[in-house]
């Protein structure tokens, strides 16, 4: 199981593990092989100020804006950003529209399995890898994620 940690800056842990004990209970119930792949990657799931892939902390880092979504949603970012560890421990992750449209594949999926809204998944449906590059200059960078409000 995952190591869940609030923090009482961005959300407390009597408000975070909870919520996020319930996101993977419903990875566990509804879309059980992403659940064991994601405990075999053995992260943290942490709340921070923005949220991605920490791969120096072994971490899933879920900022407020992410965690206020809901349980289907947040669910399917824990996949997300799981997938962002593979590419990396498996030598393949560039930051950037490639990486992003892969993991976007993964969390469709996710949303499809555990009965998301119609409109989580036509949101999902809909993006093109680019959410990352937030200043628009076609780089995802330390620029971007300084820019990140989720």
């Amino acid at each position: 199981m995952a190591q869940i940690e609030g923090n009482p800056a961005y959300i407390p842990a009597t408000e975070f593990k909870p919520k996020i004990e319930r996101c993977l209970g419903l990875l566990t119930k509804k879309a059980g092989q992403y659940s064991t792949w994601f405990n075999s990657y053995n992260l943290k799931i942490r709340a921070a100020g923005k949220s991605g892939a920490n791969f120096k902390d072994d971490a899933i880092d879920i900022a407020r804006a992410t965690f206020d979504a809901s349980d289907t949603w947040l669910a399917s970012v824990i996949i997300h950003e799981s997938i962002h560890f593979w590419q990396y421990r498996s030598g393949k992750y560039k930051a950037g529209v490639v990486a992003e449209r892969e993991a976007n594949i993964y969390q469709l999926g996710v949303l499809q399995l555990v009965d998301a809204p119609k409109s989580e998944i036509a949101h999902m449906q809909s993006q093109t890898g680019d959410h990352a590059d937030l200043n628009g200059d076609g780089v995802y960078d330390e620029k971007d994620y300084a820019l990140r409000g989720y």
